[in-house]
């Protein structure tokens, strides 16, 4: 496998992966100190949906660099790992919506 698309790959998976977290974390702040606005909440969708979308691009590409891979495995696995927690955490986010929204 080529090295340079590797340690791009990883690079760019880096970033995404911390992007994506600090993009939904900042909505969700705005969507609370604007007292639920259904417009943010609408961009909110908007903005999981398309961050879901690169990031499962992402980490396909990932995994199948990790299978085909002889070096930097360690490292593949590590942004893997790395994508994988922003799940349980949208799914938190999703969760404290939902019990806002309760009585």
């Amino acid at each position: 496998m080529n090295i340079p698309f590797v340690y791009n790959l990883l690079k760019a998976a880096k970033i995404t992966a911390i992007l994506s977290f600090l993009g939904g974390t900042f909505l969700l702040i705005v969507y609370f100190y604007n007292q639920g606005s259904i417009a943010i909440l609408n961009l909110g969708i908007y903005y999981t949906l398309l961050a879901l979308l690169i990031n499962s691009i992402l980490f396909f590409t990932l995994y199948i660099t990790l299978i085909h891979s002889k070096v930097k495995r360690k490292k593949i696995f590590r942004s893997l790992i790395l994508m994988i927690i922003n799940v349980p955490i949208g799914l938190c986010y999703v969760g404290a919506i939902i019990m806002y929204h309760l009585p």
